[in-house]
């Protein structure tokens, strides 16, 4: 019980800081995390964003330049999601979760989001 309860704390600790320093993350974020070479692939539907904070290749033809685009793009998230939750002591995976809710609500409309049950809706 003491666990959980200190987990949410660090996680809505998170959440804060998150929210009130978007620009923070998007100026110190490594190039992929930021995700601007993925761009064209999210608005055309190929590739979408995950609840969990990570890019997935939505077409199973997708060519892979796209592939390996989302592989590194997600290899350098998670290197910042370790570190944010090592700096703030919680979870890699509540952090990738507070990414995937900033990502969301700054997409455009068009883009495509998978939620934990696996379906893909269009925002």
């Amino acid at each position: 019980m003491m666990k959980t309860l200190s987990t949410m704390l660090k996680v809505a600790a998170l959440c804060l800081v998150a929210t009130g320093t978007a620009a923070t993350f998007v100026h110190t974020a490594p190039a992929y995390a930021q995700s601007k070479p993925l761009d064209a692939p999210r608005t055309s539907g190929i590739v979408g964003e995950r609840y969990d904070g990570y890019a997935a290749v939505r077409d199973a033809n997708a060519p892979a330049s796209i592939r390996k685009l989302v592989e590194d793009t997600n290899a350098e998230r998670r290197k910042v999601y370790e570190q944010q939750a090592a700096s703030t002591g919680a979870p890699a995976t509540e952090v990738g979760k507070v990414y995937a809710s900033q990502i969301m609500s700054a997409a455009p409309a068009g883009w495509w989001f998978q939620g934990a049950d696996g379906a893909w809706v269009q925002k």
